[in-house]
């Protein structure tokens, strides 16, 4: 029989004579698929396109089907190999087809070579699955920092009745007391702010970040929140010099500013080693721009790519705490604004964080981008 027609085929096809087992013809893509030319092959039992282990039974299989031939697709969901010239195993999809000419019976077989498509559809399925697992931990941060929330709020209340009890004593309290009910208070409000810190990591990873906008001024807010900080300012031997000759309005969510300079400011005396730290800010050509810049250790150019990834930082851990979100937040914060933080500095030399904000933002500001590697950064 001419089987020459099957040259043009895209699948690697293989006829065998049902009597015996036989190859009595091959095309070029199974010459190219197995290694073989083709007359290595015409003559030779089909099993040798098989693995060792799996011979036997297929001359069982190849005399059921030439007692039944049928027709069978690919696709079946069978585990099926085949072997290379070179000894490589691939994993395969066969198609069988019954062939009745010149007086003998033929089984013709199709064969492709579907190892990476496998590759390819598992890579597809780990990245889904842990898409989801991704999105559970989200959830379960955004739960478990809410549940967080409640005790910790209660016990700093508690806390804040006892230091005001102190304060108002007929006799004085013994100063380790007093100074133990300080610590306390200290060391709450910082789980109070790494559990805020996890809740709006989840809430941004999830899309649920929302802004309050209203009518605000910045140079205002920026005096207002070194006020807060005095006693932290205090502890750490740093001086802040507020620049802001000129009001600086916009409509702005005031809450979360406050949070991104707070937690520059609280950067800039971990990391400024006690030294002055100057605030500075300005409106023009309807931008806002507020400047914190230290003269600490600064950044090393090296890790500047990845200051504002989640749970990274430049600075090692075991000399400054916090969980590495500072930053971070604080960028996805800006930019849900509508602007921009920028970051200069060199070792030694101390960092400048420059927040870039439209007076008008967005009406409808943009929702926080999906998570990238952005990079670490040594923030609390």
């Amino acid at each position: 029989m001419d089987f020459s027609l099957l040259e043009f085929v895209p699948d690697a096809m293989v006829i065998v004579d049902q009597g015996d087992g036989r190859i009595v013809y091959l095309n070029q893509v199974a010459e190219d698929l197995f290694g073989y030319r083709r007359q290595e092959l015409l003559g030779r039992p089909v099993e040798v396109l098989l693995p060792s282990r799996f011979r036997e039974a297929h001359r069982g299989h190849r005399e059921a089907y030439g007692a039944a031939p049928r027709t069978r697709p690919m696709g079946l969901g069978l585990d099926l190999y085949g072997l290379r010239k070179d000894g490589q195993e691939f994993r395969a999809e066969v198609s069988l087809s019954p062939l009745l000419g010149d007086g003998a019976r033929y089984a013709i077989t199709a064969i492709r070579d579907v190892g990476e498509r496998r590759k390819v559809e598992e890579r597809a399925r780990l990245y889904r699955q842990a898409q989801q697992e991704v999105r559970r931990r989200d959830e379960f941060l955004s739960i478990a920092s809410h549940e967080l929330r409640t005790p910790v709020a209660a016990l700093q209340l508690q806390l804040q009745m006892l230091h005001r009890v102190a304060e108002r004593a007929t006799e004085p309290l013994p100063r380790t007391l007093v100074e133990k009910v300080e610590a306390l208070e200290r060391q709450t409000r910082r789980v109070t702010v790494l559990v805020n810190e996890l809740l709006d990591v989840s809430r941004m990873r999830l899309g649920r970040l929302e802004l309050r906008l209203e009518a605000m001024d910045l140079a205002e807010l920026a005096r207002e929140s070194v006020r807060q900080l005095e006693e932290e300012l205090r502890r750490s031997g740093s001086r802040i010099a507020v620049s802001a000759e000129a009001p600086a309005p916009g409509r702005w969510d005031r809450l979360r500013l406050e949070q991104v300079l707070t937690n520059l400011l609280v950067n800039a005396t971990k990391f400024g080693e006690g030294r002055p730290i100057a605030v500075t800010v300005q409106a023009a050509d309807g931008l806002a721009s507020l400047t914190v810049a230290d003269q600490g250790i600064g950044i090393p150019p090296e890790h500047q790519e990845r200051i504002f990834a989640r749970f990274e930082r430049a600075a090692s851990a075991e000399h400054y705490g916090g969980l590495g979100l500072g930053l971070y937040i604080a960028r996805e914060i800006v930019e849900a604004h509508g602007g921009r933080i920028r970051l200069a500095s060199a070792p030694g030399l101390g960092s400048t964080f420059t927040v870039e904000l439209p007076q008008s933002p967005p009406s409808r500001p943009p929702p926080p981008q999906a998570p990238q590697a952005r990079g670490p950064k040594p923030e609390a």
